[in-house]
């Protein structure tokens, strides 16, 4: 039975993992850092809300509680048309990186699992108008992500997932306000995308199930290269374990 930390559990893709490992019978135990209490965890006794203000940092007392996970979704995001800049990149990249290398030291072959995103790039343009901000600071969180493989002590494994069109049609749970451009385009975006390019849509329920696979996942390399691996799926080189998913291997292991 594993326990698994979750953020962002408000927001469209973090409420759908909720759901997922609410009802997944290997998880016994759900420990949710959120500034502000999470409806659907009300009442659910193997979930537990942690209050938690910065992101940047995880106190003693705060790794003592967590004691035992064994990983963390960390689906906690902004759209770049909601903030500035500098703000999106403490949101998007000093967090994760924050959190990662906290929780690295709280149990051995600890799982991150990073919600990154489809159009992402590792080597941008030095033109910032050819490479979008999200893509180049969403490349340079899963590139830092990757570093702590071998810096950390406890052989963290990290998982960057990357879903295109995150779409909650099926499956409504985001307790968070939509952001403007949001509700303006998603209304014409979405029924585009489901009937001429499903292949670039991902279904929360789905997007969630491949999420928690991840997190749930204790194979090493080679054995997470045969059970994962394929189109979409890339075993990343060097030490320890980094896996990269884009939407279509996200969609394959969904079966979808």
């Amino acid at each position: 039975m594993s326990h698994i930390i979750l953020t962002g559990t408000t927001g469209t893709c973090g409420a759908a993992v909720l759901a997922h490992c609410l009802s997944h019978p290997s998880i016994s135990q759900i420990s949710i850092l959120s500034r502000k209490p999470v409806r659907q965890a009300e009442g659910q006794s193997k979930a537990r809300v942690i209050l938690h203000q910065d992101f940047a940092s995880y106190p003693d007392s705060l790794l003592q509680e967590l004691k035992g996970a064994t990983a963390c979704i960390w689906s906690l995001g902004v759209s770049t048309s909601e903030v500035k800049a500098a703000e999106y990149k403490t949101i998007t990249h000093t967090y994760p990186l924050a959190a990662a290398k906290a929780f690295s030291t709280i149990s051995q072959n600890f799982n991150f699992v990073y919600v990154s995103g489809g159009g992402v790039t590792r080597n941008p343009s030095p033109l910032p108008l050819i490479t979008p901000l999200f893509s180049r600071i969403k490349g340079q969180a899963e590139t830092a992500l990757l570093s702590l493989r071998t810096s950390s002590s406890s052989s963290l494994r990290v998982f960057n997932l990357r879903p295109a069109f995150i779409d909650e049609i099926q499956q409504p749970l985001s307790e968070k306000p939509k952001p403007t451009a949001y509700k303006l385009t998603n209304p014409v975006i979405g029924p585009v995308l489901r009937s001429l390019w499903p292949a670039g849509v991902s279904p929360t329920r789905e997007l969630a199930e491949v999420l928690v696979k991840c997190a749930l996942e204790r194979g090493e390399k080679e054995e997470v290269r045969q059970t994962m691996g394929g189109k979409g799926v890339v075993v990343e080189e060097g030490e320890g374990l980094g896996v990269l998913l884009e939407n279509v291997g996200i969609r394959r292991l969904a079966e979808i």
